[in-house]
């Protein structure tokens, strides 16, 4: 026959005798409170320095960059790899297979002539991406620019850059409420204050 016998009550549970009212450090806290903090403080440290590599830096066009001889004219309009069809029905394609993220599209006037150009900004996703795209436009004619983003293009009545993982083109705005067309001065400049904004 099997006896029914209870083990004793382990003292550090006993009523009134909790490990954290004694004067003792616990026995499963090697040097009490601050050898917890002690032992936990790299990890915290850790995964702080972690989450704050990986927090994508704020893209200025979100907050509208400040430019010096321009404004921007409209609403700024984004677009993904789900509606960027919406946007350009036959071109969207061409941007997809080198690492396409999203479209930022807005259009900007001068203060100066009142001419306006449509500005888009590709989110290529690598630096490698956004050279393909500049890569495939530039191949045609025109000439290579120095002094805007990390590599330039131009040729009549279009600028396209590349800085970092963004591939950036500039043209006049197609639509009837345009009245004045940009120089190609104007669009150059603008490219330049973007570059520099960005």
């Amino acid at each position: 026959m099997v006896q029914n016998t209870k083990s004793p009550p382990s003292p550090l549970y006993q009523r009134g005798a909790q490990p954290w009212n004694t004067k003792d450090p616990s026995p499963f806290r090697k040097g009490g409170h601050r050898g917890t903090l002690l032992r936990w403080f790299p990890t915290i440290a850790l995964c702080l320095l972690l989450l704050s590599c990986s927090l994508p830096r704020p893209n200025p066009l979100l907050e509208g960059p400040k430019l010096k001889s321009f404004e921007q004219a409209g609403p700024l309009t984004i677009y993904n790899r789900a509606n960027l069809f919406d946007y350009m029905n036959g071109e969207a394609e061409a941007y997809l297979p080198f690492g396409f993220r999203l479209l930022y599209a807005s259009v900007y006037r001068t203060e100066k002539t009142d001419s306006r150009m449509v500005m888009e900004l590709y989110d290529m996703s690598t630096p490698e991406g956004a050279g393909a795209i500049l890569k495939k436009y530039s191949s045609e004619g025109g000439s290579s620019l120095s002094g805007i983003g990390d590599a330039a293009w131009s040729d009549k009545g279009i600028v396209l850059f590349r800085q970092g993982k963004y591939f950036v083109r500039i043209f006049p705005d197609p639509s009837p409420d345009n009245e004045v067309r940009p120089t190609q001065q104007e669009m150059l400049d603008l490219a330049r204050e973007i570059a520099a904004a960005m």
